[in-house]
């Protein structure tokens, strides 16, 4: 009975490692950076480097939400009490050797693609672990850190290809890093108690939720009215348009939904619908540049 025990806590054990991880978000960072790939100048896929980077993707995504859940582990006693180290399967110590492991792994994977994508990858690790054990503290700060680290992947899928920015990327990432930082600001909205209890100063908890709405929708508002840009400049072609007007017009919903009712609900309405705006308007690029 103790060995059977035993094998049933090691195998708990092993999918509460890998729940640590998150799984979803790191494929999201890989295709991210398929998608920095499409969106570069020359387009280069090299299957060698693919499965490079995705190593360094789960490793380096992985271990961010591994030291996340570390450093949140007293607020997520409270918040999320399922979770690995709250729940008891997995010890702080499991946590800090693991995300220590992958983070490891992922930086080595880097090094072995690039030296341009092993800066990358360094710079976005450095950026993730202080948010987590500082920054998010800090509110706007904090939400502008966020939303460079979610444009990083483009980026490193674009040096990937080209070794270089490219300048099809750049009025990418631009709406991209401003819609999600309009995202990070509402979405304290509805993170209030959460961010009393672990003290993060954001916009909402300073200065209220109808300034933090207004906030958020000047942001929404600021990506969309950048959004013509790659079509001016020639640098992608007419099926560009009418997909991105979807997506605009889903921001600008998005901007006077939030500003008419700042509530915890609709902040979380808002929220995720503004996932599906962000997609579509990726797919309006990848379009465009094919």
């Amino acid at each position: 009975m103790r060995v059977r025990g035993g094998s049933r806590g090691a195998i708990e054990k092993t999918r509460a490692l890998i729940a640590l991880t998150r799984p979803p978000n790191a494929i999201m960072m890989f295709i991210a950076i398929l998608s920095g790939i499409l969106l570069s100048d020359n387009k280069v896929f090299q299957m060698e480097k693919l499965l490079l980077s995705f190593v360094t993707a789960y490793g380096l995504c992985g271990s961010s939400m591994g030291f996340n859940d570390y450093f949140d582990r007293e607020v997520d006693k409270v918040n999320a009490p399922w979770r690995p180290i709250p729940a008891g399967i997995i010890s702080e110590s499991d946590a800090i050797l693991t995300s220590s492991i992958l983070a490891s792994v992922g930086m080595l994977s880097a090094a072995a693609t690039s030296m341009h994508c092993f800066v990358i990858a360094v710079i976005a690790f450095i950026s993730a672990f202080t948010y987590n054990a500082q920054f998010k503290k800090m509110g706007f700060v904090g939400n502008n850190i966020v939303s460079a680290i979610v444009v990083a992947p483009f980026i490193y899928g674009s040096v990937l290809s080209d070794g270089y920015i490219s300048q099809r990327l750049i009025t990418f990432i631009l709406p991209v890093y401003l819609s999600n930082l309009g995202r990070e600001v509402i979405k304290g909205i509805s993170d209030i108690e959460g961010d009393a209890l672990r003290g993060v100063r954001s916009v909402a908890r300073m200065r209220g939720e109808v300034i933090a709405a207004r906030l958020g929708a000047i942001f929404y508002l600021a990506a969309v009215s950048i959004s013509p840009l790659p079509y001016i400049f020639g640098l992608v072609n007419w099926s560009y348009v009418p997909i991105v007007l979807i997506a605009d017009a889903g921001f600008i919903h998005c901007a006077i939904s939030i500003t008419r009712s700042p509530t915890k609900e609709n902040s979380l309405r808002v929220k995720n619908w503004t996932l599906l705006w962000m997609l579509i308007a990726l797919i309006a690029f990848i379009a465009g540049s094919l």
